[in-house]
């Protein structure tokens, strides 16, 4: 089958959705269809051929996709996604495709105008954070064209999510709720700690916790750095963060006296294993405040039951579709600051059982990587009769 998918994101960046739509195309490559990805240039790359260079370095080798650069059309405000749409909408016409696939809602305003089956893959119920309007118009259209024959299928990333959409309106027979996943064998569980902190230059005889993600307020790193004034006896690393971000927190920090908090940076998705495997501890951390937190999928999440660490995280209702406390990691309840606490005193007193992180390897090697998520999709259209190969 020759698939088609179509984002709006710059490219290559190590955004999170970024990592995870090529992922997206690695996998069903992997199932043997021919992917093309319509996405346009990051402006920082003069040109396509240094661009895909670029993007074999950050995702760590050959893609075994091919990456079509669109134009991204300047147009007012927000409304420059219309004009990346535009483009890409343009090369799918003249692409032969079989299927189009896309997480970028805008694309839904268009796809049933080609002639192509498309799956649209639901990240959100809030379409437009800043404007009531765009965004009732943008799921209202999402759920009407999911009634088209066009629409072969509406896949949301996680249980919650998937009721949420058949809430609103899309028909129970075109959607299927399917996690994020992981790439298995980039995390490496066997791997020594004192190996990976002696690559990364920390140098430590006490606990410590790693996160790795967005350092946005909404994460709940004031939280953490409270929790690193509050225990002494664990090191922090917070892998992640814009320069301007990282900033504000070593001031925070610095200002209430704590030293136990390091934020090394933002880095390439293919360096976040190692900051795993160094860790003793593996913090996930969100807030209520998370626009999306009703209904998302962190890959992160997964990434950390793959890593073979033991994890702590707040106990979010899509977190418990996949994590059971006490079984593969520690939950405690969103957005408490004791919860927090208690939860890391606990994780760090227990280092020496292996049977959380174990149980969460095994889980998540058995349901949870791309592979299995894109065989989940494809066994789905297959029964809608597309796309048997």
């Amino acid at each position: 089958m020759r698939i088609g998918y179509v984002h709006s994101t710059d490219f290559p960046t190590v955004d999170a959705n970024v990592v995870q739509v090529v992922q997206m195309c690695r996998a069903f490559a992997v199932h043997g269809h021919s992917v093309t990805l319509f996405i346009p240039r990051a402006s920082a790359y003069p040109t396509d051929d240094v661009a895909r260079t670029a993007a074999r370095e950050m995702f760590g080798g050959e893609l075994p996709f091919e990456i079509r650069f669109v134009p991204r059309v300047r147009l007012l405000g927000r409304l420059e996604v219309l004009g990346t749409v535009a483009g890409a909408l343009k090369a799918i016409r003249q692409a032969d495709l079989d299927l189009v696939y896309s997480r970028n809602p805008w694309t839904v305003l268009f796809l049933p105008r080609t002639g192509v089956p498309y799956v649209f893959e639901a990240h959100e119920e809030r379409i437009h954070l800043r404007s009531r309007f765009l965004d009732s118009f943008l799921r209202s259209t999402i759920v009407k064209n999911s009634r088209k024959p066009s629409c072969a299928l509406v896949v949301a990333i996680s249980k919650a999510l998937c009721g949420i959409w058949r809430e609103f309106g899309v028909p129970e027979e075109k959607l299927l709720d399917a996690h994020d996943g992981v790439e298995l064998e980039l995390f490496h569980p066997s791997q020594s700690r004192e190996d990976a902190r002696r690559q990364l230059g920390i140098e430590t005889t006490i606990p410590v916790v790693v996160y790795a993600g967005a350092l946005k307020s909404d994460r709940g790193i004031d939280r953490m750095i409270r929790a690193a004034q509050e225990l002494p006896e664990i090191e922090f690393y917070l892998a992640g963060g814009k320069e301007n971000e990282i900033a504000h927190w070593k001031t925070e920090s610095a200002r209430i006296g704590v030293t136990n908090i390091h934020f090394p940076g933002r880095m390439p998705h293919r360096e976040i294993p190692l900051w795993l495997a160094a860790a003793d501890v593996l913090l996930m951390m969100w807030t209520w405040r998370v626009p999306t937190i009703r209904g998302c999928s962190p890959m992160k999440l997964f990434e950390y039951m793959a890593a073979g660490r033991l994890i702590v995280g707040p106990a979010f209702p899509t977190v418990c579709e996949v994590m059971d406390h006490g079984k593969e990691g520690i939950l405690f309840e969103p957005d408490s600051q004791t919860g927090l606490i208690a939860a890391l005193r606990e994780a760090v007193t227990t280092l020496g059982d292996r049977t959380m992180p174990e149980a969460a390897r095994k889980k998540v090697a058995e349901n949870y990587t791309w592979r299995a998520r894109t065989e989940r999709i494809l066994d789905a259209l297959a029964e809608r009769g597309i796309g048997k190969i």
